[in-house]
């Protein structure tokens, strides 16, 4: 069981096996959770929500206590990229807690009392079966059904899930090719409509007591080349925070201006449709945007008004090994990179503090130890003068 923010607000969910919603109480008052999605073949369980009041003190699931946002979010957990890969000829060690530490990942991140925690995208990675005699990854399930998202997700992430609510972002792992039934049934914050699938879903916003976090799909977003046909729609939700009052956050899981390589002075790792949704730049009140996919931690300001790109893509999938550790200076498509730093081969995940009006970002390693501190004021970076800390 867990909350989560959705389209409609904040929700509790629950997973079970017994034909009928556990029983919930908002505040000591009984309440009835109703049935999300029925079990099924591949999903043997039922998946049940209940819509909860952003003033709600309390709330228990079959008597046990939910845990709740509160007013103001002073500490956020950034994870992402946090399943096993199975697929093809690349297996990931799933049984080895060294090659595969997302449990570990999972309990540290909860030790830091988190106000919330968000999720970049990217849980179900278990798409092809282990072969045969290979004991690093021997027994496990595979395919898009609740004993692969058991184990990519939920199993390890039971400490975190208990811990603080979630806003969860669709990866494109959880796209209508791959993971979109138990992206569906079990985290999607929007309501379930059986095996339909759509291609982008509706985006939304999560006060955090300023700034407002926007929770925005851009799964869909081609990263090689320019999509004509979508880069105006993306183009349109990225200037949607003109109209909200105060400091914005975006919360998606491809980001636009970032690396993971430089070749011959050209760098991979942005994405080509973004960067044309984004041509003309971002509101103002924009200062950060929250991302994953590529699989490394990376921190960039750069010298255009833009905002802060923030990579939280380090959460268990096997890692990217060739990402640049300083590349202030670096072109990448229509901008300059004032600062950019990034901590390349290391598992972890990231936490953002507030310090009266800015933001102290650690990222930090399975353990929980900090490797790279930087002071987040408004769409300034600043990684030198600040090392890591707490």
């Amino acid at each position: 069981m867990w909350a989560q923010f959705t389209t409609g607000g904040l929700q509790a969910r629950a997973v079970t096996r017994d034909a009928a919603c556990p029983p919930a109480q908002i505040d000591g008052v009984a309440a009835a959770m109703t049935p999300r999605a029925s079990p099924d073949a591949d999903f043997p369980i039922l998946v049940c929500t209940l819509d909860l009041p952003r003033s709600a003190g309390r709330v228990s699931v079959d008597g046990a206590a939910l845990a709740l946002p509160p007013p103001r979010v002073d500490r956020l957990v950034v994870i992402g990229d946090t399943g096993c890969r199975l697929k093809g000829l690349y297996w990931q060690e799933c049984n080895s807690p060294d090659s595969w530490p997302f449990a570990h990942i999972a309990t540290s991140a909860a030790a830091t009392a988190p106000g919330l925690v968000l999720h970049v995208g990217d849980y179900y990675y278990r798409e092809s079966a282990c072969p045969p005699l290979r004991g690093s990854c021997a027994g496990s399930p595979h395919g898009d059904n609740w004993a692969s998202w058991e184990a990519d997700f939920f199993a390890p992430a039971a400490p975190l899930l208990a811990a603080a609510p979630f806003v969860f972002v669709r990866g494109n792992h959880e796209n209508c090719e791959r993971g979109r039934r138990g992206w569906a049934r079990l985290l999607s914050p929007t309501p379930y409509l059986g095996d339909a699938c759509a291609l982008r879903e509706p985006s939304y916003s999560v006060d955090l007591g300023g700034p407002t976090l926007v929770v925005m799909d851009n799964t869909a977003a081609e990263d090689r080349a320019v999509d004509a046909a979508l880069a105006p729609d993306f183009a349109r939700e990225l200037t949607a925070a003109e109209a909200i009052r105060g400091p914005v956050w975006y919360a998606f899981h491809k980001p636009i201006y970032s690396t993971i390589r430089v070749t011959a002075g050209a760098t991979i790792g942005d994405n080509k449709t973004l960067g044309e949704a984004a041509r003309a730049g971002l509101p103002s009140n924009v200062q950060a945007l929250l991302s994953g996919h590529l699989h490394t931690f990376q921190a960039a300001s750069y010298v255009e008004d833009y905002p802060i790109q923030i990579v939280a893509g380090h959460g268990g999938d096997a890692m990217d090994l060739f990402v640049p550790a300083n590349f202030d200076g670096l072109r990448i498509d229509r901008v300059t990179v004032a600062q950019g730093r990034s901590v390349g081969g290391v598992f972890g995940f990231v936490t953002l503090e507030r310090e009266k009006e800015d933001w102290l970002l650690n990222d930090r390693d399975a353990e929980g130890k900090p490797l790279l501190g930087c002071l987040l004021r408004g769409r300034k970076l600043d990684c030198d003068r600040r090392g890591p800390s707490r």
